[in-house]
Formats: structure tokens, C-alpha cells, sequence
């Protein structure tokens, strides 16, 4: 399997925000203090478990 160039990593990780990424999966995300949480979409939450640091964008 080809790995991909470690630039190009760089690159995404610069080019896209992972804010709007989650955003576009239809995640609802609510701002508490720097960070972003939402109901992940992996799992039934009851609780908001997905967190987002735009800061970081991670």
C-alpha cells in the first residue's frame, strides 16, 4: 500500500479546518471556552464527547 508524502499530510492539515469538517458531517458543535464539543457520530451519546480545538485545529 502507498503511503502518503508527509508534505502532503502538512498540506491538508494547513488547508483544511477540521471545525468545518465536522460541521459538514452534520455535527452540531457548541462553544465552551476555547474548544468546540458536539455529539459524536461514531457512538449513541447522550452527552456531548466530541471535542474541537480550532486553535490546534484538531
Amino acid at each position: 500500500m502507498a503511503r502518503i508524502p508527509e508534505a502532503e499530510i502538512e498540506r491538508i492539515k494547513r488547508e483544511v479546518s477540521v471545525e468545518r469538517l465536522v460541521e459538514a458531517s452534520w455535527v452540531v458543535l457548541k462553544r465552551t471556552g476555547k474548544d468546540l464539543f458536539g455529539r459524536c457520530p461514531f457512538h449513541a451519546d447522550e452527552t456531548a464527547s466530541l471535542a474541537v480545538t480550532p486553535l490546534k485545529n484538531l
